[in-house]
């Protein structure tokens, strides 16, 4: 395990330098963000060199590269050019803390009840149970979650007016003692935490239920039953653990976002997490920033990949890495 586990790091080095490189280029395509400012009489020319001066603008793009690079590696991520000259390590910071919140609590939710709503639906095979949450993992699947978001917000915050249509906490909140704070803030992500959990709750109950279907006829299983072992020991100890690797994919895949956040969901929301951040560094063509927050999300879905393969291992003991 622990060649295998060097192995694959090492193989992730050159992939990481490939992908900053490629992201890098494609963000260049996008032009100067200074040259928006020359439309600006207000901003003298020599202004604008200073800016790109500062910012390293002035330099060859495969300078710029490196420069980058190893400002990137030095842990001086830069300045964000539109967001008053705050630090990007600053921005990205904040913007983690959020989105890790409501993120976290999503994918809980969602992991809770799409995998035993999955597992009893291909136990019960063509029941009345399976049809309709076949339908409802469909419906998941398929419903926008702008559309879903503003359904929600429009009727439990400005109809019912039960719950806040946007933001993180309630103003003035911010001094107001620990548990309040959380309870506060609570109302705030349920909205949100539905959204993002809807749609993910689709995709893995339809995952887990195709997966069990696959194992459940098996001879193995008639076996165990053959021997008198419990229906519960059958399907959680042979069942499930044969039909989880797919399964593991999914939670792989679905860990950077925990980091990335939801793009769409946190600006429905008004949440300054990663997506939102994301998107407004990419709007306002903000270089650095947008730069961090596209190769911190690449290297999470890569860091994912990983721990993908290395819990294979773990659920199915047939598995070995050398």
């Amino acid at each position: 395990m622990k060649t295998y586990v060097t192995k694959r790091i090492l193989q992730m080095i050159p992939l990481f330098i490939g992908v900053a490189l490629v992201t890098f280029l494609i963000l260049s395509l996008v032009g100067d963000p200074f040259t928006q400012m020359m439309v600006n009489p207000r901003i003298r020319p020599a202004d604008i060199a200073r800016l790109k001066h500062q910012w390293g603008f002035d330099l060859p793009i495969y300078l710029r590269f490196f420069k980058w690079f190893w400002s990137m590696l030095t842990g001086n991520w830069g300045l964000s050019i539109f967001a008053g000259g705050r630090a990007v390590t600053e921005l990205v910071g904040h913007a983690i803390g959020w989105t890790l919140k409501f993120s976290l609590a999503a994918f809980i939710l969602a992991f809770v009840v799409s995998v035993p709503i999955g597992i009893y639906s291909a136990i019960r095979q063509y029941t009345l149970f399976d049809y309709v949450f076949t339908g409802f993992s469909f419906f998941g699947m398929s419903m926008p979650t702008f559309w879903f978001g503003f359904v929600l917000l429009m009727i439990f915050g400005l109809k019912l007016h039960w719950l806040p249509i946007g933001g993180i906490m309630t103003p003035g909140m911010e001094s107001a003692p620990f548990f309040a704070r959380v309870l506060d803030q609570a109302k705030y992500f349920i909205l949100p935490v539905i959204v993002l959990s809807f749609f993910q709750m689709g995709s893995w109950m339809r995952y887990t239920r195709s997966s069990m279907l696959e194992v459940v006829h098996q001879d193995y299983l008639r076996t165990a039953r053959a021997k008198g072992l419990p229906e519960r020991t059958v399907i959680v100890k042979h069942a499930l653990r044969n039909a989880l690797i797919p399964i593991v994919t999914l939670l792989g895949l679905a860990l950077p976002g925990l980091i990335s956040g939801a793009m769409i969901t946190e600006t429905v929301f008004a949440i300054p997490g990663m997506g939102r951040l994301t998107l407004n560094a990419m709007t306002s063509n903000d270089f650095p920033l947008a730069m961090a927050c596209l190769l911190i999300e690449s290297y999470l879905l890569i860091l994912g990949n990983l721990v993908a393969d290395l819990l294979y291992a773990m659920v199915d003991p047939r598995i070995k890495y050398s």
